[in-house]
């Protein structure tokens, strides 16, 4: 498997094991580049505990209680809302927003390659910011996805 440093390799195994996503290719394919010491320092690691996109975008949680339409038992559930700014768009946060437009670009093919509903990602937009390197990591990461982790 290719790997652009021994610090990718090693940030790959951690989330791959904090996801538990050892059979997962879906989720394999993005920790790969999650991984990327580029993107894998600017959040220490830590993507976010209900998914790994969530460091993208400011938010804050908050807690709701409701009261259960049947039992009248009270429930508390967590609610999650985005910041805005000014045109209704999700504010990114630092990490994500100063990142080169060559490895957002691999963000959003590993959220593709993740779940396809993020549909943000233009491959050949993509394939003109890559240099050799981010090249090899898009087909990696690819091969991952497919389950066919090999060079």
């Amino acid at each position: 498997m290719y790997f652009v440093n021994d610090a990718h390799q090693s940030n790959y195994y951690k989330l791959v094991e904090f996801y538990h996503s050892v059979n997962d290719p879906e989720y394999k394919s993005l920790c790969y580049i999650l991984a990327l010491p580029e993107i894998y320092n600017r959040t220490n690691g830590e993507f976010g505990n209900e998914g790994p996109m969530e460091w993208m975008y400011k938010f804050q949680d908050r807690e709701v209680e409701t009261e259960d339409y049947f039992t009248k038992e009270k429930q508390v559930y967590i609610e999650r809302i985005y910041e805005k700014d000014e045109n209704g768009n999700e504010v990114e946060t630092d990490a994500y927003s100063t990142l080169s437009s060559g490895y957002r670009k691999l963000i959003l093919l590993g959220a593709n390659l993740f779940n396809s509903s993020y549909d943000d990602f233009n491959l050949c937009n993509a394939l003109g910011t890559w240099g050799n390197e981010l090249i090899k990591v898009y087909q990696q990461a690819v091969l991952v996805r497919l389950d066919r982790e090999v060079n």
